[in-house]
């Protein structure tokens, strides 16, 4: 028999020691040889270890993958034997499968009992980011409207609306407490954007207004959304696209194909026009898109499979354009090799979705029609930068800040919210901060990068011109009221 290893009764997981069990050969007798346990082997449970179920105790030993936990139970090449069995039934277990006792996935482990699983199988380590730490009153700082009744938000990519098995910390559900404004109960979203996207995300600060806002946009009656995406080619100046769409699995993912509606596909509409053009690396379109339906994916579809011109940072649906211009025998140029490299060239490389909620219009409960508007995000303010369309970013920036039908420093509730976060993270600070003190952190926010990103790139000079600008008619302002 080979000789034991000095690593034998640890199993080890990826690259560092995820986690460490001992294992133990029930059948070894003194002065006798050992039973060899073939393809398995065996944990003794220890006596101070808490209960835990089977299968949870097997996604974090044996398989990270429950669909395969549940086979391995099923089929019986994981079982339980506990700590009074004898050196009879410990062999005919390992030898006859018929002799082995049934478990399922809610069976509870107990000390000392014995757990016999595939010694060939090692769970694989979820790689998950860090919950990233904001400073107090990061949403606040986001806030671009504000009323009786709704609330809008700067969503950043990168962040996800709802917690999940997937997001880890990076959700917005945790932060919303902080919104609150007098009200018994936080903001609840009247809708949702993917992690991917960024832009106007809509709150609703009481339940009526939420369940107003979900039944009128379910008729269709409510708002009218306008997105901005960098997309790869050219396109017509103005149309829709209606292509029903479906979900299928694709690798590890969801994503939308086109689809019959006589085969399962769900009707889907999106208007667009033509905002800008650039016949760089093979041609780039920046569109205003409305998708009509909000179904899984529509945008990001309708641009790879209805317009043949995916998004950039976009890069399973490329991949799908790509494959459908081959097998259909239309290859554009700008799905070339040359033009893909051209792309990285004068881009760089994009791993961000060019996809933004540039505006929301709807109509308040007291009947005033508003649009807010959410500034572009540094990433694409680089590729636009890099294709010469900074002079006209400018212009629509300050346009939008013009027609803001909400700012900042009138607000007097987000102003007292502004200066209790700085209370409370200086408590030592001598004075409390004044209302010009609380404007700096508002209008810093407007020109910070995100956090991952701001040793790579300072922000274009020719914001400056705009920010400086709006910070001086706000003073301005401010002092003519004094």
């Amino acid at each position: 028999m080979a000789r034991a290893s000095p690593l034998a009764g640890r199993i080890r997981l990826g690259l560092r020691w995820q986690s460490t069990i001992r294992l133990e050969n029930p059948t070894a007798q003194p002065g006798q040889r050992p039973f060899d346990l073939g393809p398995f082997a065996c944990h003794r449970v220890p006596q101070d270890a808490e209960p835990m179920r089977l299968d949870r105790w097997l996604l974090k030993h044996v398989c990270s993958n429950w669909n395969a936990r549940q086979k391995l139970i099923a089929s019986k090449q994981v079982w339980v034997l506990g700590p009074q069995s004898t050196l009879e039934q410990h062999r005919g277990s390992v030898m006859i499968p018929r002799l082995r006792p049934g478990c399922k996935g809610k069976t509870t482990l107990k000390p000392q009992d014995f757990v016999y699983f595939p010694k060939v199988m090692t769970p694989v380590p979820k790689r998950r980011e860090p919950a990233p730490k904001e400073p107090p009153g990061w949403l606040l700082r986001r806030l671009i409207y504000k009323d009786t009744d709704f609330l809008a938000i700067d969503k950043p990519i990168g962040w996800s609306v709802n917690p999940g098995k997937h997001v880890g910390g990076a959700h917005l559900q945790k932060l919303l407490p902080s919104l609150k404004f007098g009200m018994e109960e936080a903001p609840k979203f009247v809708h949702r954007l993917s992690t991917e996207i960024s832009g106007v995300l809509l709150l609703g600060r009481h339940k009526a207004a939420v369940a107003y806002a979900k039944d009128m946009i379910a008729q269709r009656a409510f708002w009218q959304r306008e997105l901005w995406a960098l997309v790869c080619g050219r396109t017509p100046k103005s149309g829709q696209v209606s292509m029903p769409l479906s979900l299928e699995r694709h690798a590890k993912k969801h994503v939308a194909k086109p689809m019959r509606e006589d085969d399962g596909g769900l009707p889907a509409l999106t208007e667009y026009s033509n905002i800008r053009y650039s016949p760089l690396a093979g041609g780039l379109t920046l569109l205003s898109m409305n998708p009509y339906s909000g179904r899984y994916h529509q945008t990001r579809a309708h641009c790879a499979f209805g317009l043949r011109a995916p998004i950039v940072g976009d890069p399973v649906y490329y991949d799908l354009s790509n494959h459908l211009s081959e097998s259909e025998d239309f290859k554009h140029r700008y799905h070339s090799t040359e033009s893909r490299q051209e792309r990285q060239t004068l881009l760089g490389a994009q791993r961000r979705l060019h996809l933004h909620s540039r505006q929301l219009t709807l109509k308040t409960f007291a009947g005033k029609e508003i649009t807010v508007t959410a500034p572009v995000p540094q990433h694409m303010a680089r590729s636009f930068q890099a294709l010469g369309w900074q002079d006209w970013l400018r212009r629509a920036e300050g346009r939008a800040q013009r027609l803001a039908p909400w700012r900042a420093e009138e607000d007097k509730h987000l102003m007292e919210a502004l200066a209790q976060v700085r209370k409370e993270t200086s408590p030592h600070a001598g004075e409390e901060a004044d209302e010009a003190d609380v404007l700096e952190d508002v209008e810093e926010d407007e020109l910070e990068e995100e956090p991952e990103e701001s040793d790579e790139l300072e922000e274009p000079d020719h914001f400056q011109d705009v920010f400086e600008l709006e910070r001086g008619g706000r003073r301005g302002r401010r002092s003519k009221r004094r």
